[in-house]
């Protein structure tokens, strides 16, 4: 059973560059409107890209259509009811109260949220600890890794993660500390596929469903062994897990 998150991501180097870094962020971070429990809610980017990595940010996002979602070039659109969007536009300006900074966006039209990234956005908001569920991305600096991978194990949420790095030794520290279900390296934790073994850890779920869980019958209550067609299932879920880890260059 999964019941929502406040997915991180780690930017600790541009992979495999900077375009190509941003246009997983915009996806991860923008696509269907931010309705969806794995759309990358906060964003971590190492002190000496941080700067660099924003102005591509803000300017990708600035170019998102936002509109009509049966016109083929809309990525924007309305949220599932005005009241959800008032909440959001509400969360924003709770936020920028407490000290954040509206970076760009911010406004709301009837039940469209301009895309928004907030930074110095503090822990005591609501958009920061909750789960936002519209187009708002909240971005911070860190200096070190184990920093950013403790402060994205700050919340009561424990859904996806993404992770940037060439380093594959940071890689598996990140598998090993992030404390969510599924850790999404060189990606945003927007990514999924349905034989990916999925749920959530904390207050983002019970239990998981597709890739090797649902392959041995676990929540079926069945412990035999695989017949042919469940170890092929098994055996794609692994390659497309594999792929997940490492989708560009290293």
């Amino acid at each position: 059973m999964e019941l929502g998150g406040n997915s991180p991501c780690i930017v600790e180097d541009l992979v495999p560059d900077l375009q190509g870094t941003v246009e997983r962020l915009v996806q991860g971070g923008f696509y269907q409107s931010d309705q969806s429990c794995i759309h990358m809610q906060r964003l971590y980017v190492r002190q000496q890209l941080y700067s660099q990595v924003q102005g591509a940010l803000v300017d990708a996002v600035k170019k998102l259509k936002m509109g009509n979602p049966h016109e083929e070039d809309t990525f924007i659109g309305p949220i599932i009811s005005e009241p959800a969007a008032k909440s959001i536009e509400d969360g924003i300006q709770d936020a920028v109260k407490m000290g954040g900074r509206i970076v760009v966006g911010g406004k709301r039209n009837g039940a469209f949220i301009e895309p928004t990234i907030l930074d110095n956005v503090p822990l005591e908001a609501g958009v920061r600890k909750e789960e936002i569920f519209g187009p708002v991305v909240l971005m911070y600096s860190y200096r070190d890794f184990k920093e950013a991978v403790h402060e994205a194990n700050n919340t009561h949420y424990g859904l996806q993660a993404g992770v940037f790095t060439t380093d594959v030794n940071k890689a598996f520290y990140a598998l090993d500390h992030i404390q969510v279900g599924g850790v999404c390296l060189n990606d945003s934790p927007g990514k999924r596929v349905d034989s990916q073994p999925y749920g959530g850890v904390k207050d983002s779920g019970i239990g998981r469903e597709g890739g090797s869980e649902i392959c041995h019958g676990r929540y079926a209550g069945y412990q035999g062994p695989c017949n042919e067609k469940c170890r092929q299932y098994l055996k794609e879920s692994i390659v497309i897990r594999l792929w997940i880890v490492f989708p560009v260059h290293l």
